[in-house]
């Protein structure tokens, strides 16, 4: 296992500097070969050179940050094949392939206890529900990596609503969806973590790139459906998470009353435009094809 990660990251390394376009890229983690890893329908160029190590696996394709100690953006496919029965195994973990990588400098990646008292959710970016096919595709969903800090009110209703609508969209229309999501740090927020060195985003985007399911990435043009969200990441009442503890702290129950407080087509509201997304997160999103009309 050691051998294979260490060709991984000999390969992304090498493929980062033959494109050209990756030259922020620290380091390629993982056992799957970018040129290999079937979760990205265009890789996101890295418009601000920010920190950049990428964590390449079957289960998707993350851009972490290791100045924020949090991801850039997640990315990952969805089929039919990706959906089961298995359920929430709820293993929350610390990131080993990265934990090892940043002990090297005297760094860490981050724990479960970075969020302990924060009264923060360890919101998932690729969802749990999203990789339910094995127990070993789930486990990989609750590595920390993949976890930004959101509040209760976002990650429970809003955001859950959409993932909901994604997923309907592959079990009841058919489709095959290509999704990139991440933190925006737009405003100051304050921070969480044991050191307090973890900041807490402003708000969460998502892009869903929406294909038949014999459809292929090389399919994608100007006429294809493209989903946009920019959601803030608010309390109920929309003020800034710590602006009121109690509340922030009060609404971990909410996805019991998330019926009564909210649609299953809320997350409509926060659609934008991908150039958008793009002016935000820092990274250009789709760049297959300068011809698609956002």
């Amino acid at each position: 296992m050691k051998t294979i990660k260490n060709l991984a990251i000999i390969f992304g390394l090498q493929f980062c500097a033959i494109s050209g376009v990756y030259s922020a890229t620290q380091v390629v983690l993982g056992t799957v070969p970018l040129d290999r890893n079937q979760n990205i329908s265009s890789m996101p160029k890295n418009i601000n050179h920010v920190p950049e190590i990428l964590i390449s696996r079957d289960q998707y394709l993350l851009s972490f940050n290791q100045k924020h100690r949090l991801i850039n953006w997640a990315a990952w496919k969805i089929d039919s094949t990706d959906l089961g029965h298995v359920g929430r195994t709820n293993s929350f973990a610390t990131d080993q392939d990265l934990e090892t990588y940043l002990s090297k400098s005297s760094e860490h990646a981050v724990t479960p206890a970075d969020y302990q008292g924060s009264c923060f959710d360890r919101g998932h970016q690729v969802p749990s529900a999203d990789r339910d096919d094995s127990v070993e595709n789930n486990q990989m969903t609750f590595l920390m990596s993949n976890m930004i800090p959101q509040t209760a009110y976002l990650n429970r209703v809003i955001w859950e609503h959409l993932e909901q609508y994604t997923r309907d969209l592959v079990i009841n229309q058919g489709k095959k969806v290509y999704i990139v999501a991440g933190p925006i740090f737009d405003q100051d927020f304050g921070s969480i973590g044991t050191n307090k060195d973890i900041p807490i985003p402003s708000k969460d985007f998502k892009v869903i790139i929406i294909l038949d399911k014999n459809q292929t990435i090389k399919d994608i043009n100007s006429k294809t459906e493209i989903i946009a969200v920019i959601m803030p990441n608010l309390l109920k009442s929309g003020k800034k998470p710590l602006e009121d503890k109690v509340e922030l702290c009060s609404n971990k129950s909410l996805a019991s009353t998330a019926s009564s407080i909210s649609t299953p087509t809320d997350w409509q509201k926060y659609k934008t435009t991908l150039s958008e997304v793009e002016k935000l997160s820092g990274f250009k999103i789709l760049s297959l094809n300068s011809t698609l009309k956002y």
